[in-house]
């Protein structure tokens, strides 16, 4: 028979293709795994070629002489449904455990995916955990649990508690809880080691903003417990975004008694680890940027000019308002431009004008030929009436000169 017309094959298809319409393998990002039964492998042989051998970068004997169907390097999961033939493979192990070879697939000269160390050495884990029955590996790029790196801590017990408390769904898929490795470079040995020490108690390891990697015995079971675990990071997110505090979730006493209800073995290091979201959350420290120093500027008129966050235009000054114009009779001339101060003889005080205000024998300037002003004509007894000065103009600058004392007679 075909490899593409077995059921394992077919159902493995379906898997990355629905991976790739939940939008979690941007360009080439993902991979994933099956390791093949007997009877599948007895069914398939046929179809296989030979290829030379390839040392691994590490021993795994207790999957020497198994079969692998596993996706290509740089392969896009949007083809794998469409041209299955370069972008899967399959893959045996030697009876050492130290070596592979190409069987079937990876057509136009295509290989198996970067993280083939992390696959086989996770596989042969898993394999122990499970006494043989875990059977696929799958890693993709969820959205909402890349973003939940980034504001949750990476601490398991604290993670696996807060997508607990979004979805009752995910403590009955995940049981086990999500196990949150450190950051390593995808692709290096590095990253197979850690996440092999995490999957050797759970089934979901989850690489900080990069992906989700997860075991299962089946494609449905594996592709389950991934779209379970970003459903209940979307909903941590969505309520986030909400901008509302968090009043309601699944608290540690709902899921004892809901571990009950169902006959679940939850993790008791995630069940009874020290709350995360029981306890209040700390205000979050907001830094902001110190306001401008602006001028202050007086309201014209009642009129607000200064207005915090908006633009204003500077506000000019006041013109000085005209002065009033004379009253219309005869008044001095004004002097022309001349000295400052200059000497002048001594008037009969019959001719000088009204006193000195100040009482220092200055007075302002008139023009030689000016005539005395009259006085005012006076007024009947009867009806006394104060003496109005005579309105002098002010000039621009005044200019004084200088009168000396009359002598006494």
């Amino acid at each position: 028979m075909k490899v593409l017309d077995t059921d394992f094959a077919r159902s493995f298809i379906r898997m990355c293709n629905d991976g790739w319409t939940f939008g979690w393998h941007e360009s080439n990002g993902g991979n994933a795994s099956y390791r093949l039964r007997p009877e599948e492998v007895t069914e398939v042989r046929s179809g296989f070629r030979t290829r030379s051998w390839v040392r691994l970068d590490t021993e795994i004997p207790t999957l020497a002489g198994e079969f692998f169907l596993i996706t290509s390097a740089g392969s896009h999961f949007r083809n794998i449904a469409h041209d299955p033939k370069r972008t899967l493979g399959i893959i045996e192990v030697d009876r050492t455990g130290t070596c592979w070879r190409e069987c079937w697939g990876f057509k136009d000269g295509t290989h198996p995916t970067s993280e083939l160390a992390a696959h086989l050495i996770n596989h042969e884990v898993r394999k122990a955990a499970t006494g043989g029955e875990s059977r696929v590996l799958y890693h993709c790029h969820p959205v909402s649990l890349a973003a939940m790196t980034c504001v949750v801590p990476h601490d398991s017990a604290v993670f696996t508690r807060t997508l607990w408390a979004q979805l009752a769904e995910c403590a009955l898929v995940c049981r086990h809880g999500v196990e949150v490795i450190g950051w390593e470079v995808p692709g290096t040995i590095g990253l197979a080691i850690e996440t092999a020490k995490a999957m050797e108690h759970t089934d979901a390891v989850i690489w900080p903003h990069h992906g989700l990697f997860v075991a299962g015995v089946t494609m449905d079971e594996a592709f389950g417990i991934a779209h379970t675990v970003e459903k209940a990071a979307d909903i941590f997110c969505k309520a986030r975004a909400c901008g509302m505090p968090n009043v309601s979730r699944i608290t540690d006493s709902d899921l004892v008694s809901f571990s009950r209800k169902y006959d679940l073995e939850l993790a008791r290091r995630h069940v009874y680890a020290k709350p995360h979201l029981d306890a209040p959350a700390p205000e979050p420290v907001i830094i902001r940027e110190p306001a401008r120093q602006e001028p202050s500027m007086l309201p014209l008129d009642g009129i607000r000019t200064n207005v915090p966050g908006t633009f204003r235009f500077p506000v000019p000054a006041p013109e000085p308002e005209p002065a009033p114009e004379p009253a219309s009779q005869p008044g001095p001339e004004p002097a022309p431009a001349g000295p400052l101060f200059t000497m002048a003889p001594a008037a009969r005080p019959e001719q000088r004008s009204a006193p000195d205000p100040v009482g220092q024998g200055l007075a302002p300037a008139a023009h030689p030929e000016q005539r005395p002003v009259p006085e005012p004509a006076p007024q009947p007894e009867s009806a006394p009436q104060p003496v109005q000065p005579v309105p002098q103009p002010e000039p621009a600058q005044p200019v004084y000169r200088f009168y000396p004392k009359p002598r006494k007679r």
